[in-house]
């Protein structure tokens, strides 16, 4: 998922332009100081043939009553039916505003009558439909008043037929009755019990009770049907022991009272008895890879979501311990094909280079999108199995960089080390392992080369930036945990500028910092003035220039530099000591706009490259003139 650095190559060439040629891209003159964008193409789609279903990235999950399966397929914009042997029945909806159309629908529920519940989210509305997907109603619209949404999530349905909805940004649960009148509302911005942060699960038990994934207090809530709290599953922190969650996102309650838990962050599902005891947990990465929600079918059967792999796994409950029966969805590992893409970068013949993360591959495109070759397991096979551990694999692959004569270096994150190919992919040398020592490293992120073959790496879990020569002998390294300047929370992507100078995406902190090549702090800009925060959704902004959870960087040859502020959903551009210059995309699945956009490459015409990593895809932008 994030990408980039243009870097080295262009390092030679400083303020001139002459050195960019004509042979690999149509524009005489590369556009460098270009203040509006323009959405050229998309690359990643692959049409289903008869019988095949390729998710992108599969989110909430509802049952009706004769066992049939209904998936939101959010990336796709629609609705997947199975039965209950898992054949497809139908897919419903696509892209648009319209009665059945859709915007990155992320909930679905049945409810009493057998109607057919979507939370068209990008369209900040709740459309209903019978049961054969024939057109009620709608109602919501983008806001903060009753009845409005500011990223409506998913749906639960009580004994009543009333309907519950996770209000994500405006961090609330609102209450409708089945004709999508408001009845009341609970929730605000906190901690504290009957606060949310960032809340997205919710399910209804036997009992009408409210379960509530409060997912940035990494807790499940439960509440009476009028917003009253009563207990909570969770410590209220991040944590992998059982009973502790880290960004849970979906939860459901069987027939017995038995609570499932969709625990994203750390890949697994856990299951707690009526008492909230817990009972047991199944899944470690990658099976699943982040898990988005779980639905208990109540006849000893429950699925996940597993959102990372573009699927849906279904799990035989024996009570006290679960085994995986079969998944649904066909891998996204055809040629040319993502599954959860993050770095990309460019090289000086116009070549494009994708990490393509949870195929655990790289693949490279010419300057048309037209694969060239692909290198991983198994010659880059990629799917749920195409992970590795020798030289040559890869086991989430993350920033992807290239030196001047072309070499590519990969942030292989999982197997904490970095690797360098050739530029089509031959194995030529690694380094790292984990751990804390100078050269060992914490699922590292961020690769960067500067132009006399420096390997910068953001060393992500150790919080630090670590630099080696080009023959990988260790130089020096910074940072620690914390806010203050030259300090990290989670550094990302990195991108070196023609004068050698270190730019960090400080991703928790919503900041930018510069450094110069040895590691002296420069400045740094974003959300308050680039100050840092311990609390990330707190210290979050959407106004010019500051950021919500950014991750991917590059820099041109002018010293512009391009970020993806990844929870903002677009992408900002600045001069070289970050002062604003213009911005692009939007919450959308449309051409030109993102979810989640990750690492950024640009070539040698000023068209910038974009991982939208949620949708599976990347983006090309050419630059106005």
């Amino acid at each position: 998922m994030f990408r980039s650095k243009l870097r080295s190559r262009f390092l030679l060439i400083i303020a001139s332009l002459i050195g960019f040629t004509l042979s690999y891209h149509p524009h005489a003159i590369a556009n460098y100081n270009a203040t509006t964008y323009q959405y050229l193409a998309t690359w990643g789609i692959i049409p289903e043939t008869q019988g095949v279903t390729f998710f992108n990235t599969p989110v909430h999950m509802a049952k009706d009553g004769s066992g049939n399966l209904y998936i939101a397929d959010m990336g796709n914009n629609r609705i997947v039916k199975l039965d209950s042997s898992g054949n497809v029945l139908l897919k419903f909806g696509t892209l648009g505003t319209g009665q059945g159309e859709f915007d990155l629908p992320f909930g679905v529920a049945i409810d009493q009558q057998g109607n057919i519940l979507v939370a068209d989210t990008a369209n900040s509305r709740i459309q209903k439909f019978t049961n054969s997907f024939t057109y009620i109603k709608e109602w919501g619209s983008e806001g903060t008043g009753d009845g409005q949404f500011n990223l409506v999530r998913q749906i639960a349905v009580d004994s009543a037929n009333n309907y519950y909805i996770t209000d994500e940004f405006n961090n609330r649960v609102q209450k409708f009755n089945s004709n999508g009148d408001f009845l009341l509302k609970w929730g605000s911005y906190g901690s504290a019990q009957g606060q949310f942060r960032l809340p997205q699960g919710i399910a209804v038990s036997p009992d009408n009770k409210v379960y509530v994934a409060d997912t940035h207090n990494d807790r499940v809530q439960k509440f009476t049907s009028s917003g009253s709290f009563l207990s909570r599953l969770g410590t209220g922190t991040p944590g992998s022991a059982y009973g502790q969650f880290n960004h849970p996102r979906g939860v459901s309650v069987d027939p017995w009272g038995s609570v499932f838990v969709a625990d994203s962050y750390n890949h697994r599902t856990q299951k707690f008895n009526s008492f909230h005891v817990f009972l047991y947990s199944i899944g470690a990465f990658p099976y699943p890879a982040y898990p988005n929600d779980v639905l208990a079918s109540g006849n000893g059967f429950f699925y996940v979501t597993d959102a990372g792999n573009n699927r849906v796994v279904k799990y035989r409950d024996y009570g006290t311990w679960a085994a995986p029966v079969t998944s649904y969805g066909n891998p996204r590992n055809a040629d040319g094909q993502f599954a959860g893409p993050f770095g990309v970068t460019v090289d000086s013949n116009g070549n494009t280079f994708v990490s393509d993360s949870f195929n655990h591959r790289i693949q490279k495109f010419n300057a048309n999108g037209e694969l060239v070759t692909k290198w991983g397991k198994n010659g880059g096979i990629g799917g749920p199995d195409g992970w590795g551990t020798l030289y040559g694999q890869f086991f989430v692959p993350r920033q992807v960089a290239v030196n001047l004569n072309g070499n590519v270096y990969v942030a292989d994150s999982v197997n904490h080390r970095i690797q360098k190919f050739n530029n089509n992919g031959v194995y030529l040398a690694a380094m790292g392992a984990y751990g804390t020592l100078p050269g060992y490293f914490n699922f590292p992120v961020g690769v960067a080369v500067d132009s006399n073959g420096n390997v910068f790496v953001a060393d992500t879990g150790n919080n630090r930036i670590q630099k080696f020569d080009r023959y990988f002998n260790f130089l020096e390294m910074w940072g620690a945990y914390g806010t203050g300047n030259g300090q990290f929370n989670q550094p990302m992507e990195i991108a070196v500028d023609g004068n050698g100078n270190i730019f960090v995406v400080d991703r928790f902190n919503n900041r930018i910092q510069k450094f110069d090549n040895f590691g002296n702090f420069l400045t740094k800009w974003g959300t308050n003035g680039g100050a840092g925060g311990i609390d990330y959704i707190a210290n979050s902004g959407d106004g010019d220039g500051e950021f919500f959870l950014p991750i991917g960087i590059t820099v041109d040859p002018l010293g512009n530099v391009y970020v993806s502020d990844s929870s903002n959903n677009r992408i900002q551009k600045f001069n070289n000591n970050g002062n604003f210059i213009t911005k692009f995309g939007g919450f959308s699945a449309s051409g030109g706009n993102f979810f989640s956009p990750q690492g950024i490459g640009i070539d040698g015409g000023g068209c910038l490259y974009i991982a939208d990593g949620l949708l599976n895809r990347v983006q090309k932008f050419v630059p106005n003139p």
